[in-house]
């Protein structure tokens, strides 16, 4: 596949995530909750990966594409020193181009809470942007508006490249 068809299939596989994550009706599960009715879809004995925290469908979407997911620590930063033992960081792109442009980024750690307040305490010590609603607790880039964004739930922690992705990513 030529370059620019690479990156035309890499921009629809974003705009495909952007408009999936815009078309979750009302009364949807909250990121990071069991599917309906509480009943969990994933062997709770399993480990976080990179085709089980965010749907099925967009995996496909993203191989489909030419996308390969690349599985590393879930971190508040520095995996060497702020990483949260169990979770998942999944970043997809395309492996034959060099660069950060239309990657994208999703993860999930499980998060007692004594993790959450400790985290929490971190994200605003270093200048995230904290909001409640529905139930979260969000820390959004201090430095991009509508950037990387942690969402703290009862028992959990996810991450997307934007607010809006964070609706695509649940474990168990």
């Amino acid at each position: 596949m030529s370059a620019p068809r690479r990156a035309a299939a890499l921009l629809l596989a974003v705009a495909a995530t952007f408009t999936l994550a815009a078309c979750t009706p009302q009364g949807a599960p909250a990121p990071g909750a069991t599917s309906p009715g509480g009943q969990s879809t994933v062997d709770p004995d399993a480990e976080p990966t990179c085709a089980t925290i965010i749907p099925k469908t967009l995996v496909a979407d993203f191989e489909e594409y030419g996308l390969e997911a690349i599985a590393e620590p879930f971190a508040f930063g520095d995996p060497a020193t702020t990483s949260v033992p169990g979770g998942i960081t999944c970043k997809w792109g395309n492996p034959e181009v060099p660069t950060d442009h239309g990657v994208q980024i999703y993860g999930w750690a499980p998060l007692d809470a004594a993790g959450r307040k400790k985290w929490t305490a971190f994200l605003a010590d270093e200048g995230w942007t904290a909001s409640e609603e529905d139930g979260f607790q969000y820390f959004g880039d201090p430095f991009v508006e509508g950037g990387m964004t942690y969402g703290f739930g009862k028992g959990f922690v996810i991450l997307a490249d934007t607010k809006e992705g964070l609706a695509l990513v649940s474990f168990p």
